[in-house]
């Protein structure tokens, strides 16, 4: 049986996995198909997500993750002996690690050929190499209370469920979102 303790860490886990935290810019001119996981993210809208200018970005570029993650939430309509209250649950939450590889262009006016100076373009994003999952248990009836109004649940309704995934790009600890939809995996 799980403590209320473990429960919370277990949603607070979730919640990060979600993305809830993160700056949102929200690039639209980021090409991005979320089911093969794999598109182009303009140099420009990375950029402006970290706001970092062009010299930055390029001392950057090589140390970027790009990553796919989604979330499945369940709301409950849930009762611990007088009352009822809501319950947004994480049913299901993971992440896609997401190859890359840097879009180098030549410059406007520049001349052509080998060695002829270029701008980083952008970064062709071209599927998952790695993943994780995980699901939670949502409220039951027997099962712990998740709030402090009694010992056990004695009824759980599921009123409504929503997926979502979002692209997301990191440096170091800083992690943005370049785009975000609806849909789960």
């Amino acid at each position: 049986m799980f403590s209320r303790h473990v429960l919370t860490l277990a949603v607070a886990g979730a919640t990060l996995a979600t993305g809830i935290g993160y700056a949102v810019p929200a690039a639209a001119s980021v090409r991005y198909d979320p089911a093969a996981k794999a598109g182009f993210a303009d140099a420009a809208d990375v950029r402006k997500a970290f706001g970092w200018s062009e010299a930055a970005l390029t001392a950057h570029a090589a140390g970027l993750d790009f990553g796919h993650e989604f979330w499945t939430e369940d709301t409950y309509t849930v009762s611990c002996g007088a009352g009822s209250f809501t319950v947004r649950h994480q049913r299901e939450f993971g992440r896609f690690a997401l190859a890359d590889r840097v879009v180098r262009e030549a410059r406007r006016g520049a001349p052509a050929g080998y060695g002829a100076p270029a701008r980083l373009a952008g970064f062709r994003i071209t599927g998952p190499y790695a993943g994780i999952s995980g699901t939670s248990v949502p409220p039951a009836v027997g099962g712990p209370c998740p709030e402090p109004r009694g010992q056990k649940v004695t009824r759980a309704t599921l009123t409504a469920t929503t997926a979502g995934w979002s692209l997301t790009v990191s440096s170091g600890a800083a992690t943005r979102v370049l785009r975000r939809g609806p849909g789960g995996l």
